[in-house]
């Protein structure tokens, strides 16, 4: 059933009836602009005269009436008098991105036929190169011109009367899934926005609108200028978007109100917490005791009992700030209860640029957590083809809704209904007060080949809580669902820089496991590139697949060569600069820059650092500790720490003292400990899961490398179980310290159980001189060299780790494959099914000849490659075939 708005539409009924209604304002201000460089206040009597000067210089050309014309500058308030004076007289304004593409630059000229563009500086040449027909005049030079007539002077000859129904606007979609469509918004369809918006009474006179967001967007435009202004309230203009421009802006301008997307208020959020979270044990527990009851308080009663909970916080953003606005996409429910925990005021709504382009929002003191609102006045929104759950396709009918894009009829076709509706291509439900609540995009929902259906923001949002992951974006790719990622940077440094690949394998896995099969990732990219959005922060989703591809093929961003003030007195230094030019030549097919990822872009691997730093160790005399190649996530952090490395020592230890622990001798008590536990381990896995065991004749005499698959926490137990008792009592198990020695019990297990610490993420040429010491001392040492649990089961390549440990010490191969366990205990799962569990030993491998058959690789890559081959052939499925051919 429809729903519709209600409240009565009053005048202004176009844009001409509110340009004349500003100076009605007089000297109250209207425009604040504030920063160093261009602070000051334009009142409304002031914008009007402004208007003037554009509406004089479209005359001079002959261009006065429905003519489109461009404008395409940042914000200013230039932009603004601009904007009126086309309104002025009586044209048809086309706002344009100054990011516009060339192509799409021209493409859009020409559909609005334009022969006038008022630009920014900057954009004057590109805009005369690329059409020479279309004037463009620099709209700063023309503000400051004197105004055609005195101030409050009759505007009547300049502001011709124009129909409601007559094009206003010339907007154009936002291209997330493809090229921009042109929109034409008739002062109708954009007044019944502002007028509904004004009659709210959600700003007065007395506000002042802080309104970051580009203006020639659809959202802004109508609610960040026209309502505001509408309102008799201010705009607020930043000097820029970083959050201290933003907090400057929010104090000297004194803002009541904040205009802002999801990604703004999310930025706030996480900077807020941050901050919490450098503060003491006890601060941080009284803020996270505080904002629950706050948020409980507002829920229950609606009183912001954060604004004074958190009065030091206001007081240091913005001790008039009251109201935050968000728009352009869905605010995440938990953003919005914090914000509301905090003290603020929050509105959000929901709309399109076809539908000028509010169609919901959340009316002051009615508002709805996790919902878009309900229908704006003179707006009827329906549910199309709704399923069990009331969800279906949105549409909707209204003042607001426009007739059709331009040159676009196949488009028009498809975006309206035969009974005159328009499809909005978004999903949701509406409850029975009419409360919409948004499921999702269609046009962006993937449809796997089993015809299930995912709505990939919703998915994003379940893999991003990792703190590893910056950025992530949810594709369809042939072989399932896949994504490119953006990890973040410090939370990479913090965990350690080796494996960033590695790290981000083990988070994603972390998180699939609380998910369905469908939903599970089948491959990942990572990239350093900032994933492609609208400046309103919304994916651009058809250029993903071809990101994806150039990310998986390792293929690094071309960063631009532009150095700070800092990285050009980092290159001046003697060492610094030396080594940059060293890593040029070293690079020469690469494009290196100091942005540049090693790891991502250089394909630097842990092993890989072993020979980078050898290299530096040889050419320049410094050593990188392992602490420092942690902390390198790019070539400008490479250059910093080798400005502090320390020279080599003459005769490194093979093993740190603190690893020396795990290879002493036991005393008696860990020996009882170690019988008893043995003898308890082997009778579980006869009795429980019948372990069979094949090729024991194959184990040499020690020292000798054990290289089995890994697909299960069993397998560890189930090999153990497998060997004889005099061969486990001399066979110790690199054990990631991540899993094995965190906390106290663990280590104590560990090192009763012969586990030594490996570490592949921070440490790992340690953890490869601990493995090689082991084999010294003539033990045995199993080394799972897929790093980690196989996620679906299959063998994964091998890490090149193991064949670093056997050029250290070169030592007998026994491949071994496991059977079973994934079965017995999948991945994620904490209690075990009685499964029939098989250990397989092959025959020893030489390490000499191992991988000497190879190209292309490394020795150590090779190496890897020739066991994991040898593994393979142990599988039960090989094993068979090869039986049965024989």
């Amino acid at each position: 059933m429809p729903m519709e708005g209600t409240g009565a539409m009053t005048h202004p009924k176009t844009l001409q009836e509110l340009l004349l209604s500003l100076p009605g304002h007089g000297s109250a201000p209207a425009i604040i602009a504030t920063g160093r460089d261009n602070a000051g206040t334009r009142s409304f009597a002031d914008l009007f005269d402004t208007s003037q000067k554009f509406a004089k210089a479209i005359a001079s050309r002959g261009l006065q009436g429905s003519h489109t014309i461009g404008l395409m500058a940042p914000n200013s308030p230039a932009w603004i008098g601009a904007f009126f004076g086309i309104v002025a007289a009586g044209g048809v304004v086309m706002p344009i991105d100054v990011q516009t593409a060339d192509e799409d630059l021209q493409h859009m000229l020409a559909i609005g036929e334009c022969r006038l563009v008022f630009a920014g500086a900057g954009q004057i040449d590109r805009l005369r190169n690329l059409t020479p027909s279309c004037e463009a005049l620099d709209l700063d030079a023309l503000q400051a011109m004197p105004p055609p007539e005195p101030a409050g002077a009759v505007p009547a000859p300049h502001v011709p009367p124009t129909d409601p129904n007559d094009v206003a606007v010339l907007a154009f979609t936002s291209g997330t899934t493809g090229t921009p469509k042109a929109v034409p918004l008739s002062h109708r369809n954009v007044m019944s926005n502002v007028e509904a918006l004004v009659m709210e009474g959600i700003l007065g006179p007395r506000d002042r609108a802080l309104v970051p967001l580009p203006f020639h967007h659809a959202y802004p435009l109508t609610v960040g200028i026209l309502t505001v202004l509408g309102s008799g309230a201010a705009i607020i203009l930043p000097a820029g978007i970083s959050g201290p421009q933003l907090v400057e802006a929010i104090r000297d301008g004194q803002a009541t109100a904040l205009l802002g997307v999801p990604r703004l208020y999310d930025a706030l959020l996480t900077n807020i917490k941050a901050e919490v979270a450098h503060k003491p044990w006890a601060v941080r527990h009284l803020f996270a005791f505080l904002l629950a009851a706050s948020s409980l308080i507002h829920r229950q009663s609606r009183i912001p009992a954060g604004r004074w909970l958190f009065r030091s916080l206001h007081a240091r953003i913005g001790p008039t700030l009251r109201l935050m606005v968000s728009g352009g996409a869905a605010l995440p429910p938990d953003v919005e209860t914090a914000l509301l925990g905090l003290g603020w005021r929050v509105l959000t709504g929901y709309g399109l640029t076809e539908t000028s382009p509010i169609l919901a929002f959340n009316r002051p003191g009615r508002a709805r957590i996790g919902a878009a609102g309900q229908a704006l006045p003179g707006v009827q929104l329906r549910i199309a083809k709704p399923n069990a759950e009331g969800c279906g396709d949105i549409e909707a009918s209204g003042n607001s809704v426009f007739t059709g894009y331009r040159d676009g009829a196949p488009a028009t076709r498809n975006a309206f209904t035969t009974d005159g509706w328009f499809r909005t291509g978004d999903l949701g439900r509406l409850d029975a007060n009419g409360y919409l609540f948004i499921t999702a995009r269609a046009t962006e929902t993937i449809v796997l080949p089993s015809g299930q259906k995912i709505d990939p923001e919703s998915l994003e949002k379940t893999y991003a809580t990792d703190h590893l992951i910056r950025e992530i974006a949810v594709l369809h790719r042939a072989t399932g669902l896949a994504a490119l990622i953006v990890p973040n940077d410090e939370a990479v440094r913090e965990a350690g820089a080796f494996r960033i690949r590695g790290l981000i394998h083990d988070a994603l896995n972390k998180r699939a496991r609380t998910l369905p099969p469908h939903l599970r990732l089948s491959g990942f990219a990572v990239t350093r590139q900032p994933l492609p959005r609208t400046q309103l922060g919304k994916l651009r989703r058809h250029l993903l697949p071809t990101l994806y591809e150039s990310a998986l093929a390792a293929r690094g961003t071309v960063h631009e060569a532009v150095h700070s003030e800092a990285d050009t007195t980092l290159l001046a230094a003697p060492l610094a600069g030396a080594v940059w030019h060293w890593l040029q030549r070293r690079y020469p097919d690469q494009a290196v820059a100091l942005d540049t990822s090693p790891q991502l872009d250089l394909g630097v691997d842990s092993l890989g650092w072993l020979d980078l730093t050898l290299a530096l160790e040889r050419d320049f005399g410094m050593t990188l500790t392992e602490q420092q190649i942690a902390r390198i996530v790019t070539l400008r952090d490479l250059l910093r720490e080798a400005v502090t490395a320390t020279p080599p020592q003459a005769e490194p230890p093979a093993t740190a003292p603190s690893q020396n622990m795990w290879l002493a001798p036991y005393g008696p008590g860990i020996r009882a400990t170690r019988f008893a536990g043995e003898s308890f381990l082997r009778g579980v896995m006869d009795a429980f899961f019948r372990l069979r065991v094949d090729g024991r004749q194959n184990l040499p005499h020690p020292p000798f490398l054990i290289c089995p698959n890994h697909v299960s926490y069993l397998d560890t137990f189930a090999l153990a179980a497998a060997l004889p008792h005099r061969q486990l009592q001399s066979t110790y198990w690199a054990g990631w310290t991540g899993l094995l020695f965190t906390t106290r019990f663990r280590r104590l297990f560990s090192r009763a159980a012969q586990v030594v610490p490996i570490d592949p993420d921070r440490a790992a040429a340690a953890g490869i001189a601990l493995g090689s010491a082991v084999l010294a001392r003539g033990r045995t040492l199993v080394w799972f060299p897929e790093g980690g649990l196989s996620p679906d089961g299959s063998l994964q390549p091998f890490q090149p780790g193991v064949g670093a440990v056997l050029d250290r010490y070169p030592v007998p191969i026994v491949p071994v494959y496991i059977s079973g366990t994934a079965a017995a205990l999948p991945p994620g799962k904490r209690l075990p099914r009685l499964r029939q569990i098989a250990v397989r030993f092959g025959a020893p491998l030489d390490p000499a000849d191992a991988g000497a058959d190879i190209a292309g690789r490394t020795h150590q890559q090779a190496v890897a490659e020739a066991i994991r081959a040898a593994v393979a052939a142990l599988s039960p499925t090989v094993a068979s075939g090869q039986s049965h051919q024989n």
